[in-house]
């Protein structure tokens, strides 16, 4: 595991989208700013549980061969109970989601709720992982290529 001294944000697969002040992760140390280098395909990640107040994921999760749960499940485990994850992905129909051949994944608007018991896709799909969230910035158009969301992790609250 990695040891950090107050951490607080996680710029996860920050690429070149460096966050002054946060735990700059990404694959490789392409950039002298990155703090720490890991194969997000390879779990457990170098966190310890409940490290994190907020992660960035920003153009990053569809990089991954990881599926959306076990890249969900990743991120409930090393942020805090009131912690956030805040994410930004290409819009499945956007030219710029399939023109990247290192995308393996598309995403729709939708594709956090299965994840939040509050929506109607969250009742339907509950067993898809026992660490649920909450939607607190439902997904939105950020420009025609891309949408950004907000969650939170529901820990406490009868998850694992």
């Amino acid at each position: 595991m990695v040891e950090l001294t107050r951490p607080t944000i996680l710029n996860l697969g920050a690429g070149n989208r460096i966050v002054t002040g946060a735990v700059n992760h990404d694959i490789s140390a392409h950039r002298p700013e990155i703090n720490v280098v890991h194969d997000l395909d390879v779990v457990p990640w170098p966190w310890p549980d409940d490290t994190f107040e907020h992660i960035e994921a920003w153009a990053v999760l569809e990089h991954l061969k990881l599926t959306l749960v076990e890249v969900l499940n990743e991120c409930w485990r090393i942020l805090r109970p009131d912690g956030s994850l805040r994410v930004k992905l290409p819009f499945w129909n956007a030219d710029q989601s399939w023109a990247d051949p290192t995308h393996r994944w598309q995403f729709s608007l939708r594709v956090f709720d299965q994840f939040d018991p509050d929506t109607m896709r969250g009742k339907e799909y509950s067993f898809y992982t026992p660490r649920k969230w909450r939607i607190t910035h439902p997904a939105e158009m950020t420009c025609a290529s891309s949408f950004y969301c907000v969650l939170t992790p529901r820990k406490g609250e009868g998850t694992s």
